[in-house]
């Protein structure tokens, strides 16, 4: 038997408890329409009065965050200890007071610990988000959940916002921000557990319900941003019931103005003599149906103070206005300024993007249609934009055998001179049934076209007609072709799958890794790996199942479970368009 043995050891389940917290740090992610790229590392800080020979302990003893990152961590968190502002607060009650050096002590350490992370974070390009901290054993133990930097260059933050005398607080800078806070919280709750690790079912809330969660407290940042005595209030719950409201038949569109009443940047046209509360909802909507284009409502987390706008010398760097955007039926976004922070459709929240990646989309496009070009690609992304913005669903398919397809088909539909699609266009033709069908170069050949082809194993009574009849289209005939489909239900599907792009230094970090991995450790390279087979090259696939032959030859210890993994082939579509720098 070849046992395992664990030097910085804080608690018996600390790895299992580690994969827990990084599954959830990842599902929340890909929930939010990230990338689902988070690692996990436990710090744990010996107490003052424990004789453990490990001043401090990570988990993965062996990972990338090497032991030398917390050289001074003990002095830290008594340095930080000794000066905390908490120390000067002075509380009513006796338990409070009881408690007050073990929460300063926490503090400590988490802010200790976060301290000691900078150089990593800025040497690696990533970001940190350290967790409450809680005592287990000899140890007081902080999880840390890592994610890449580049996550928000995709989906920038506010900037960062000194808090004004008398402020309680400043919110999240992000929907990012509260989900990690979310999600570490749950990481909290787990240490308080006996055994924290040791059960996994059921024993956190799921990725959806995190994220509901950080919406919640995400809405709370411009009530903290704009009001100088915040009362917390359930806007995002009210904003969802707002938006699901019909009046009289219609839909609510329109936008509110989250901005202090007393701000010199509102210009009012009608302002009440009466605030309007939120938490008469139908009564809101029906101010809502008075908000027409270029006149919004004024109110603050709390309450309507009337209609108007915000003055154009306005500055929405200042964050002191907010703006919540109704576009459809049960789905609106928070903006500041021109930056949208979150969408929410049907209680759903989201991060703010495009329904695809536009790089992916163009080179995808130029690799399907080889004889056509990069304007052609980015004509047809445009007019996908415009395609999900209207209200009723369509269909487009691009053929290369337009032409001859328009003829064959032309008593299932209206054939036309061949025509360049614009935007106006597309939203006249879309009005009627069937597909709209153009050529490569975007010349529109025929309208109103119902499409033919037979039933394929990709077809699916879970969805509608128009999905599944642009899958049979495509797929049945050997001629290039593609169909956007947007559904009623706004659900946007690209026929045939579109694959993003990837990193080509991305993959060879992790081959590298799993070649220099151990039984401990190779988890991950092995997991991103296997989910990322398509990408890999020929000589890449050699490496691996060398990797993985050696790993599989070494002694393993009796009575855990091990997963074997497939050998790797190149893909017969792979080429090296699909990859980036």
């Amino acid at each position: 038997m070849v046992g395992r043995v664990i030097n910085l050891f804080m608690w018996e389940y600390q790895e299992s408890y580690r994969i827990q917290i990084r599954s959830l740090a990842r599902d929340v992610l890909e929930v939010l329409g990230a990338p689902a790229e988070a690692e996990v590392l436990i710090v744990g800080a010996r107490s003052p009065n424990s004789m453990n020979p490990n001043p401090v302990c990570v988990e993965p003893e062996n990972g990338k965050w090497h032991l030398s990152l917390f050289d001074g961590l003990l002095d830290s968190v008594e340095s930080t200890y000794r000066n905390h502002d908490s120390q000067n607060i002075f509380y009513s009650d006796g338990p409070s007071m009881r408690d007050k050096p073990e929460w300063i002590r926490r503090d400590s350490v988490r802010t200790s610990v976060g301290k000691a992370l900078r150089s990593f974070d800025s040497e690696n390009d990533v970001t940190s988000f350290c967790g409450e901290t809680r005592k287990i054993g000899d140890y007081y133990v902080v999880p840390v959940v890592q994610i890449p930097s580049a996550i928000f260059l995709q989906f920038p933050p506010l900037h960062s916002k000194p808090i004004k005398k008398g402020q309680f607080g400043k919110g999240y800078r992000s929907l990012i921000h509260a989900a990690m806070a979310a999600a570490l919280c749950e990481a909290t709750e787990e240490l308080q557990n006996p055994d924290p690790g040791r059960f996994t079912h059921r024993s956190m809330r799921s990725a959806e319900e995190v994220v509901r969660i950080a919406a919640k407290d995400f809405m709370h940042t411009p009530g903290l941003s704009i009001e100088q005595r915040y009362t917390h209030t359930d806007l995002f719950d009210v904003l969802n019931l707002v938006s699901s409201l019909m009046y009289e038949g219609a839909k609510g569109v329109g936008h509110l103005i989250l901005v202090d009443p007393e701000n010199d940047a509102i210009d009012f046209m009608v302002k009440f003599a009466e605030p309007v509360t939120f938490r008469a909802p139908r009564w809101v909507r029906k101010v809502l149906q008075m908000a027409t284009t270029g006149v919004g409502i004024i109110a603050d987390s709390r309450s309507i103070y009337g209609l108007g706008q915000l003055k154009d010398s306005h500055d929405s760097s200042a964050q002191d206005a907010f703006t919540v955007a109704f576009i459809d039926h049960y789905h609106w976004e928070l903006c500041c300024g021109n930056q949208v922070l979150l969408r929410c459709h049907y209680a759903v929240p989201k991060l703010p993007q495009e329904p695809f990646d536009k790089a992916a989309f163009l080179a995808n496009y130029v690799r399907l249609f080889p004889q056509t070009s990069q304007e052609n690609g980015l004509r047809l992304w445009n007019l996908l934009l415009a395609q999900v913005r209207q209200e009723h669903g369509s269909m487009i398919v691009v053929a290369e055998d337009a032409a001859s397809e328009a003829h064959r088909l032309r008593k299932q539909g209206t054939s036309i001179v061949p025509t360049l699609l614009s935007e106006s266009l597309l939203r006249s033709v879309s009005g009627i049934d069937g597909t709209i069908l153009l050529d490569p170069s975007g010349l529109c050949h025929a309208i109103g076209i119902i499409l033919d082809g037979e039933a394929t194993d990709q077809c699916t009574p879970s969805r509608g007609s128009r999905y599944n009849s642009g899958v049979r289209y495509v797929q049945t005939d050997n001629h290039r072709r593609l169909a956007i489909v947007v559904s009623d239900d706004r659900t946007i599907d690209i026929i045939p799958r579109l694959r993003r792009l990837i990193s080509r230094t991305r993959i060879e970090q992790h081959v590298t890794g799993l070649e220099a991995a151990t039984l401990e450790n190779y988890h991950d390279s092995r997991n991103w790996l296997d989910n990322h087979r398509f990408y890999v090259n020929a000589e890449q696939c050699a490496r691996i199942n060398r990797a993985i032959e050696r790993l599989n030859a070494l002694p393993r210890e009796i009575g855990l479970i091990y997963f074997g993994t497939e050998r790797f082939e190149v893909h017969p579509e792979m080429n090296e368009s699909y990859l980036t720098v």
